[in-house]
């Protein structure tokens, strides 16, 4: 892309980036399945000022189930839904 006269972020944008994309979305969602998955890291982990959504679930389960887990449980699983179909559908569009 350079030799035919595009400058660097253009290349990054239009060539790079599209290439890296399938491989930088699929570490994405490894990371947030294991971040998610691994309460007992994430307990040990994290700071004592600082909640992540795990700890937050734990914490809310252990005085009773509200709805907001529930709610919380359905948004997580929509999103990440809509994550991996839109990576498919990336994926199927290069094919």
């Amino acid at each position: 892309a350079q030799d035919l006269g595009a400058g660097r972020w253009v290349t990054f944008w239009r060539v790079i980036l599209p290439l890296l994309a399938p491989g930088v979305i699929a570490g994405g969602l490894l990371a947030f399945t294991l971040s998610i998955d691994d309460f007992v890291i994430t307990f040990f982990v994290a700071g004592p000022g600082s909640t992540t959504l795990p700890i937050q679930i734990y914490s809310m389960i252990k005085h009773g189930t509200p709805p907001v887990i529930n709610a919380l449980s359905t948004i997580l699983l929509v999103i990440t839904l809509l994550v991996v179909l839109a990576s498919r559908r990336l994926m199927e569009e290069k094919t």
